[in-house]
């Protein structure tokens, strides 16, 4: 099958808003192409390859060679993508159309033994004879970031329409294969899982917690309910048996960044928690955690510097047994019993709040908070581990975000279909109360509506000092208040402060710039408990 019939995919799922429609796309382009094609595809959807090392400024290069640089920039600016601009751009030299196959281009792609030069010349002849649509696919497998609207749900929907496995066989066995995925389609159709796979030492789906408001009080009694803090961390699922595995909360695995929770078992074991720094009994900024996540070289000097540790509020295998189905006060038993044996400097236990009404329990969400606590989590006693959310199973319960209002200070252009809007803003204070300078304290590109959209563009495009690249500098004029989940210090950004979840809260058309606050007051905000 060409790889046109991939590129009209993209095209289709993009314009799509139905998610309904979507899994009908899906399933229809998995029935009808053959079966290497619809794996690599998976792969590219589900966000599982493996990209050479081909850099934007590689890309640039290519593009570069065949119109002037200054048309390529002032198009960039404009629409916003780099592989939409490139394909876009690209000349029509060969008439004579070249024909390829998506598993073709993927070998090609992916293989390791080519030679830069070689992979860059493969993709410079490519580009020449295939379609605008074509080649704006390829830059986007290169580039990252397709933005179609397809999540791992959509996809595991459409697959089980294609074969003999309903959606929970694929939700419990997604993690038995890995890309190219040729296994995953045979399984699909009735095949046997890849061998060596241990079922129990898979990922397995996260139980998922409720939004919580205070109306929910009146459904539900106090009797029947436990409350936890809820860190700023990462939720992550550590199983232990002869080997140590760690996945994220999106089914990373993730064991590399995190060598200090290795142990061995005998038995399956599996822990639900949170990851944190924690030093001299202290624990740390999410900005600390950050310096942890995604590395897979550890120095020592990061080691001592940023130590992990797991906060663990559940328990769901235990001697290699499925536990899932045992009550939630059953499993926090077993899970006491467990950290005990265990005896890690690394690992704790998640603390259970004392209360004993929800109006003690409000009282305590919203005076005994600090920076590393997001809010309570509330769960029911009697509650079995189930994937995704359970009605009357957990509730997080948020403490209100804080606000403050900021002056936009640059604007740049957005991706997908944004790429013609200017939608992702930084956003700054002033340095001292001379007020004379601005300094940047975050960046937000949600939290406003399609209309509003519109006007900050307009006001953005009359309202530009100067231009770098897609990005402009802005004149100080609008205020916006934004609302985050956390504050800290961080000596990454120039204002030594990191805002956690940042995005629009208000637009304040009417607001003058000078009464927009000052760093200092800001850095009041930081609670270091």
């Amino acid at each position: 099958m060409r790889m046109i019939k991939f590129s009209k995919l993209l095209d289709e799922l993009l314009i799509t808003p139905s998610t309904n429609q979507k899994v009908v796309l899906l399933t229809n382009y998995f029935k009808e192409v053959e079966q290497s094609d619809r794996g690599w595809a998976l792969s590219i959807l589900s966000g599982q390859v493996n990209r050479r090392g081909l850099t934007s400024n590689d890309l640039r290069g290519l593009i570069e060679e065949k119109v002037p640089k200054r048309l390529f920039e002032y198009s960039y600016d404009y629409v916003g993508d780099l592989a939409e601009t490139i394909s876009l751009l690209w000349p029509k030299n060969d008439p004579k159309k070249l024909v390829i196959k998506l598993t073709d281009l993927m070998k090609a792609l992916v293989n390791k033994s080519k030679k830069k030069e070689e992979l860059l010349s493969f993709l410079n002849n490519t580009l020449d004879r295939l379609t605008t649509t074509e080649r704006f696919s390829i830059l986007k497998i290169l580039t990252g970031g397709m933005r179609v609207g397809v999540s791992n749900g959509l996809l595991k929907k459409s697959l089980s329409k294609i074969g003999c496995r309903n959606l929970d066989d694929i939700d419990e066995n997604w993690y038995a294969f890995t890309p190219p995925y040729f296994d995953l389609f045979s399984w699909l159709n009735g095949g046997s899982l890849p061998t060596g796979i241990k079922k129990e030492e898979l990922f397995h789906s996260f139980m998922l917690a409720n939004n919580f408001n205070e109306k929910n009080f009146s459904e539900l009694s106090e009797n029947n309910y436990v409350a936890e803090y809820k860190w700023d961390g990462i939720r992550a699922q550590i199983i232990y048996s002869d080997k140590t595995k760690i996945y994220s909360r999106s089914g990373d695995d993730i064991t590399e960044s995190f060598p200090e929770l290795g142990l061995k078992s005998k038995k399956t074991m599996i822990l639900d928690g949170e990851l944190i720094i924690k030093k001299n009994n202290k624990i740390l900024s999410f900005n600390h955690l950050q310096k942890r996540i995604g590395r897979k070289v550890l120095t020592k000097k990061i080691l001592q510097e940023y130590p992990i540790h797991l906060i663990a509020y559940d328990i769901i295998y235990h001697d290699g047994i499925d536990i899932r189905r045992f009550s939630f006060c059953r499993r926090r038993e077993i899970l006491e019993k467990t950290i005990r044996q265990i005896k890690s400097d690394n690992i704790s236990i998640s603390e259970i709040i004392k209360f004993t009404n929800w109006g003690q329990l409000r009282e305590i969400r919203n005076t005994q908070m600090n920076n590393h606590i997001e809010g309570v989590m509330i769960k029911n006693k009697n509650s079995l581990y189930l994937k995704g959310r359970s009605p009357k199973g957990w509730y997080k319960w948020k403490r209100n975000p804080y606000t403050s209002d900021f002056i936009l200070i640059y604007a740049q252009r957005g991706h997908g279909k944004r790429s013609s809007f200017y939608s992702d803003f930084t956003f700054g204070c002033w340095l001292d109360n001379n007020k004379s300078k601005l300094v940047p304290v975050g960046k937000a590109y949600s939290g406003f509506t399609n209309e509003e959209l519109k006007k900050l563009d307009r006001w953005v495009r009359n309202n530009t000092i100067e231009r770098f690249g897609p990005v402009r500098s802005l004149k100080p004029g609008l205020v916006v208040e934004i609302a985050f989940e956390n504050i800290n210090t961080s000596s990454r950004h120039k204002s030594g402060l990191a805002l956690r979840f940042p995005r629009f809260s208000r637009i304040r058309w009417d607001k003058p710039i000078d009464e927009v606050c000052v760093l200092d007051e800001v850095k009041k905000l930081i609670n270091q408990s």
